[in-house]
């Protein structure tokens, strides 16, 4: 893989990088107890686990915009973890890397945020946030002194580098309308413009938990939380009968979630369609196992890894008269169109990459320095991409000793892969696995790990065009009580 040289400065533009969901650290503001964030977390049992979560459950208060309970205190510098979710990694390397590309500094900003409330609510906080960015960066030292050397460069623009939620905060501080102007490029990175079946499935009674949590954790949380509703797919994703359809108000309340947040997500939906982004860089991204749609089963949520293939809006039929299914696969948590913003004609940039590791890949940290150096697309870039990559399969969580398999699909025959498991909560434990090829399967390679004690694991292959990660939380059952 061909890596950036030294920055040639070509911009001097202001940079705002917004996390996604989870990608905040959040802290209890009356008790100081940290909630979300907290290296070494992953030693605690379920049962603590569980306690945390309760307190980030969202109170009516909260709802009607007395939002000083819980602050934001940074973006997330270490790995957690949300059962139904998934993981969120830590935003250290994109935003050290744009400091070194940048002008100064200066001139890259973080926005941490509340994300347990309405995309609309964090959007409109952006929106202040970056314009205080902009401003101070235009009145900065190392941007005079620029503007003296280039009078014809013009005053700093915005540039904003978004993943996940962060892309919805960043279109939704656009609809405002009075950053439009001065906003240079947006860059999203796995952004969920169509939602998630995850969230959906998190909704519906807490059914992507693990059993070692008590079911009625996320219960009491999730259908509390304005910015999961903001998560939950907007394109057709809801199995009925012989077809597909997109999930409505009354189809929210049946997933169990209240009707006055499920009514206010979609008039918030609705409203948004025709904002779109300024020279919107979209990566997206693709080949892992991703739910696409789910049904409705006695009031669960079963989700599925397909999606009906249509054509013309008509459902097609096979052989046997059903409807043709299609695996399109994502990113684990986006399914890869629903990563893709209707009406845009940006091209969409395939990273194969995990949800959570998407902004600490090398690719995306190098087009996001990209787009500091005037660069938009991967063929200016030079081969960063890469060709397709293979799949990482993984447990989504386990207990203390009992092992686990960390399995590869469309390595090829003859692939040298590295597999490594490192404890990242605090434990910083180093194993390299031994992969084995799996009988019948020539294009798979398999390795077992044996987790000695809680905590979250990353596993890691080296061997394709840059490492696929994925995290793997052990949680210690024996405490819960």
């Amino acid at each position: 893989m061909s890596r950036l040289r030294a920055p040639e400065r070509q911009l001097h533009d202001a940079v705002m990088v917004v996390p996604g969901i989870m990608g905040s650290k959040l802290r209890e503001v009356e008790t100081g107890t940290p909630l979300w964030g907290v290296k070494g977390l992953f030693q605690y049992s379920a049962r603590t686990h569980a306690r945390r979560l309760r307190r980030l459950a969202v109170t009516e208060a909260e709802r009607a915009g007395e939002s000083g309970r819980v602050e934001a205190t940074g973006v997330l510098n270490v790995a957690d973890w949300m059962p139904g979710l998934g993981a969120a990694q830590p935003y250290n390397e994109v935003i050290s890397q744009l400091r070194r590309t940048a002008l100064d500094r200066a001139a890259v900003s973080a926005f941490p945020y509340d994300w347990r409330l309405s995309v609309e609510h964090n959007g409109a906080l952006l929106a202040r946030a970056a314009r205080r960015h902009l401003d101070a960066w235009r009145d900065h030292a190392a941007h005079r002194h620029y503007r003296f050397r280039h009078p014809e460069a013009g005053p700093a623009r915005l540039l904003f580098v978004a993943h996940s939620m962060g892309g919805l905060l960043a279109r939704e501080a656009l609809h405002r309308g009075d950053l439009r102007d001065d906003v240079r490029a947006v860059m999203t990175v796995g952004t969920p413009f169509g939602g998630s079946v995850k969230a959906a499935v998190m909704l519906n009674s807490g059914k992507g938990a693990p059993l070692l949590l008590p079911p009625t954790v996320l219960q009491e949380v999730t259908p509390t939380m304005p910015g999961l509703y903001d998560l939950l797919p907007g394109y057709r994703a809801c199995e009925e009968g012989a077809d597909m359809r997109v999930p409505d108000v009354e189809d929210i309340v049946a997933l169990g979630g209240r009707r006055d947040l499920a009514q206010a997500t979609v008039d918030w939906r609705s409203s948004r369609r025709s904002t779109l982004l300024p020279e919107h860089v979209m990566v997206v991204g693709m080949g892992q196992r991703t739910w696409q749609s789910y049904r409705l089963d006695d009031g669960a949520a079963l989700a599925q890894r397909y999606m009906f293939v249509r054509d013309g809006g008509r459902v097609l039929l096979d052989d046997r008269g059903r409807p043709r299914r299609e695996d399109r696969k994502g990113d684990g948590t986006v399914y890869q169109f629903a990563a893709h913003l209707p009406g845009s004609d940006a091209r969409p940039i395939p990273v194969h990459q995990e949800h959570g590791a998407l902004i600490r890949s090398e690719s995306v940290i190098d087009m996001a320095r990209g787009l500091l150096r005037g660069l938009r697309h991967p063929d200016e870039l030079g081969d960063l991409l890469g060709a397709g990559e293979f799949e990482l399969h993984t447990p989504e969580w386990v207990e203390p000793h009992t092992p686990f398999s960390v399995e590869v699909n469309g390595a090829g025959p003859g692939a040298d892969l590295t597999f490594v498991v490192r404890e990242v909560s605090g434990l910083d434990e180093v194993h390299h696995l031994a992969a084995k090829p799996v009988p019948g399967r020539p294009d798979a390679l398999a390795a077992t790990f044996h987790p000695g004690r809680a905590g979250l694991y990353e596993v890691e292959v080296v061997g394709g065009a840059e490492p696929v990660r994925r995290l793997v939380p052990v949680l210690a059952a024996e405490q819960q009580g």
